[in-house]
């Protein structure tokens, strides 16, 4: 069922000005426990699931059953969005309930990523991938930030996340036996790795290479590249180690 539909047509009003800043600011959307989607299939996949608490479109068939639901102008979905050519629709999503993990056997742990690309790219090839949770240190990018959202597809909403300390990821990974695994290039080929059942897998900033608590934490695993490229960016070798550890048929 779609709310009562309303129009709005200035750029100042308190919804515009409240969408932008979820857009913008990671504490806004932490303190209003809110994201801004702004691409329609990701949306309707979203909703699909999640309820939407707003919902903005140029036109009555965009809108789609939300709490509440406005129709506005391009101009002003293009302020919103701080895109050239808005697709039309966007909408409040609720932030998802933090995951305990418990019981998961396959996650992925991200230590001081940056790039929201990188970090939304790895939440979708997680995804397809089968592995089942994502653990965030607190020194990563957030993952509703606009970039992540638009790279993970919506991701955030589907896979089981949740952020924390190293004491809480050591005893996240004792409680549930798993076997941790640290890409990094100076580590043993992962081909020559047994095959594990449980794992936990970190990956950290290519950039900055391991922090000193990623140093300590398990078996440092890398690809090997015989080709003419020393290393990988993180995206792409953190998809690859994902595969090679956790094989279709496992």
């Amino acid at each position: 069922m779609i709310e009562k539909k309303i129009s709005i047509k200035s750029l100042q009003n308190p919804l515009v000005k409240h969408l932008i800043r979820l857009r913008k600011s990671r504490k806004y959307r932490e303190e209003n426990h809110s994201a801004l989607l702004t691409e329609r299939k990701i949306i309707q996949e979203v909703a699909s699931s999640t309820r939407p608490k707003t919902v903005l479109a140029t036109h009555e068939e965009l809108l789609i059953p939300a709490d509440h639901a406005y129709l506005v102008s391009e101009e002003i979905l293009k302020k919103i969005t701080a895109l050239p050519a808005p697709e039309g629709v966007v909408a409040e999503f609720p932030l998802p309930k933090p995951a305990s993990l418990k019981g998961k056997q396959w996650i992925l742990a991200l230590d001081q990523l940056s790039d929201p690309g990188n970090l939304g790219t790895l939440l979708r090839t997680a995804l397809a991938l089968g592995w089942e949770g994502v653990f965030l240190l607190p020194t990563c990018v957030d993952p509703f930030n606009e970039k992540a959202l638009r790279a993970s597809r919506g991701t955030v909403f589907r896979l089981p996340m949740r952020q924390g300390t190293w004491e809480e990821l050591q005893t996240l990974s004792q409680e549930n036996q798993l076997s941790p695994y640290v890409a990094d290039i100076e580590g043993e080929k992962i081909e020559n790795s047994p095959q594990e059942k449980k794992v936990v897998l970190l990956l950290s900033n290519e950039a900055h290479g391991l922090s000193p608590e990623a140093k300590k934490w398990g078996k440092r695993v890398t690809i090997p590249m015989p080709g003419e490229m020393e290393s990988l960016n993180v995206a792409v070798a953190g998809g690859i180690l994902m595969h090679q550890l956790r094989p279709i048929h496992a």
